[in-house]
């Protein structure tokens, strides 16, 4: 492990010292999927079903971060129990997952665009609708929200 490494594991350590988290392992980020991924761990055994989120639950308000593959991660370990591990900290970010009150961000935002290509624009000449032109760049900046948010 780098210098770097070592001191950013020893800081979150103390930021978690008295909390549920009896252990703080470094490792990789693989296997990422909805709820879960893998963590390669240097001379020690992979650690499976690592949470992405602190509940294992079906939750109305939810903000999940996903590793990108092959991230740096920091794993909290809950009550001693390898089998019950949490990603704290990840060095880089595939795409976030934001929902209130069971309302997706990125659906929220995509009805909204569609709502917004779909407008009928009235006119002294008449009932017009939105230009090609701003449809084609209203889908570009949705498709880079639904890049950075799923």
């Amino acid at each position: 492990m780098s210098d770097v490494d070592e001191l950013f594991t020893r800081v979150i350590k103390r930021q978690i010292k008295g909390n549920q988290f009896n252990q703080v392992i470094t490792g990789m980020a693989v296997d990422i999927n909805e709820t879960t991924c893998t963590v390669k761990r240097e001379g020690s055994p992979d650690l499976t079903d690592v949470r992405l989120d602190a509940i294992d639950d079906t939750i109305e308000n939810q903000f999940t971060v996903f590793p990108k593959e092959g991230s740096f991660v920091l794993v909290g370990i809950v009550d001693g129990l390898k089998t019950q591990a949490v990603v704290l900290r990840c060095s880089e970010v595939e795409h976030i997952k934001i929902k209130c009150g069971g309302v997706s961000l990125i659906e929220t935002f995509s009805k909204f665009i569609e709502e917004i290509n779909n407008a009928i624009i009235n006119t002294p000449a008449g009932a017009g609708t939105v230009s090609s032109a701003t449809v084609m760049k209203l889908k570009a900046v949705e498709n880079d929200f639904k890049k950075i948010f799923k």
